[in-house]
């Protein structure tokens, strides 16, 4: 396994990152909003849930990604 170097530089262009931070926080906006109210059935929450940490997330992880620019 290959870990980065520089990795403060390169978050911001990580895939899975940027998946698993937008997910956070549409999994916290679509639990609020089905904590007071009945529009959001409890198990479509779920069901996006697993589809996203079983499948999206992994997938993300698996693309290749462009080689970061080289510094001049």
């Amino acid at each position: 396994m290959r870990l980065i170097d520089d990795w403060k530089t390169e978050v911001h262009r990580l895939l899975s990152i940027n998946i698993s931070v937008a997910y956070g926080a549409l999994n916290g906006v679509l639990c609020v909003i089905g904590a007071f109210t009945d529009i959001l059935n409890p198990w479509l929450l779920l069901a996006i849930a697993v589809v996203v940490n079983i499948a999206v997330i992994p997938l993300a992880r698996l693309v290749k990604q462009a080689d970061r620019a080289p510094k001049d």
